[in-house]
């Protein structure tokens, strides 16, 4: 078992369509995309998102909702043997070009103050990438495919440290967040 969780479909193709449109029609919002503590600028844009309610954003919080659900059902015992944890409302709304993409290999918890409390990380893949484009655990040995509207979650720490894989010849749009534990 190498404790990535994929549910295919999750997020229907009209929302996918509907918020990679949002992510171009904001292009104020839009940042350059940063890696760690220290900052680096990355070859990406993204819009920090807050997803308050259920339908917010074409329903994202209702899939990512629904994701975790599932991802649980699968692993009874994780309300058990962990202290209490959630679904953090701010996520990232991300765009890579042809040939960009998030090449350091890292985990979602490396122990820095601004992700010391996350326990688990998703994304959803918002189009379809021909060639490359996934995103590669690197233990696990498994590439996570582009396709729209799926979902996978995995656990934050080292044991699942990953990276973005190239796609030459097309744009990428994903959106990932996490689950962290929640304060006493």
């Amino acid at each position: 078992m190498n404790f990535i969780h994929h549910v295919k479909g999750l997020y229907p193709q009209q929302s996918c369509q509907n918020l990679i449109e949002w992510f171009n029609n904001h292009k104020h919002f839009q940042e350059d995309g940063k890696h760690g503590n220290d900052k680096k600028v990355l070859p990406n844009r993204e819009i920090c998102l807050n997803v308050e309610k259920l339908d917010d954003f074409y329903g994202l919080g209702r899939a990512v909702t629904e994701g975790i659900k599932d991802f649980v059902s699968n692993h009874p015992h994780l309300y058990k043997c962990l202290a209490r944890w959630g679904l953090d409302n701010l996520v990232q709304l991300v765009k890579y070009e042809p040939n960009q993409y998030y090449a350091p290999i890292h985990c979602e918890n490396s122990g820095h103050s601004a992700c010391i409390r996350r326990v688990f990380a998703w994304e959803i893949f918002l189009n379809n990438i021909e060639s490359g484009g996934g995103t590669k655990f690197t233990y696990q040995d498994f590439i996570a495919q582009p396709i729209a509207g799926d979902f996978y979650m995995w656990p934050a720490g080292f044991t699942h440290v990953h990276q973005g894989v190239n796609a030459p010849h097309e744009e990428k749009y994903l959106v990932t967040g996490w689950c962290s534990f929640i304060s006493p």
